[in-house]
């Protein structure tokens, strides 16, 4: 099962032809190999910001529609995902290694939810979560 961050939904709906691409690519792979694909409500959180935030929010609503295409499913966070996140924060913060707390929240919903491969274009956002195998593109 693999986990799509929010870098490479944003690459899906980009005009940029190589991260599209690259994106595309990579759930293909993903999707060859027997993966389900996710992503986590805090994703498409960031996604509704990032829209909200835009010259033209209205046709990226409508664009965002084209996402959900790639996905099997979306992970909502529940009370073993919060018992992860106060895991994954306070071993970060031990090792004096503290991420964002949306960074924090999408690994700690994946990985409660046995998806233990998260893609990001960043994988230093989420170096040293233990059990978490991150997979750039």
């Amino acid at each position: 099962m693999a986990c799509l961050d929010t870098t490479i939904l944003i690459d899906l709906l980009r005009s940029n032809l190589q991260l599209k691409r690259r994106a595309l690519d990579k759930i293909e792979q993903l999707s060859v190999g027997g993966q389900t694909i996710a992503t986590t409500r805090f994703n498409l959180a960031e996604l509704y910001l990032g829209i909200e935030l835009s010259d033209n929010p209205q046709k990226n609503y409508q664009e965002i529609n084209d996402i959900f295409e790639y996905l099997d499913l979306v992970l909502e966070f529940n009370d073993f995902s919060a018992q992860t996140f106060g895991r994954i924060a306070s071993h970060l913060r031990r090792i004096g290694h503290p991420a964002g707390d949306f960074d924090m929240l999408i690994a700690s919903t994946s990985l409660a939810a046995g998806h233990a491969l998260l893609v990001t274009r960043n994988p230093s956002h989420f170096s040293g979560i233990p059990d978490l195998t991150v997979e750039s593109y």
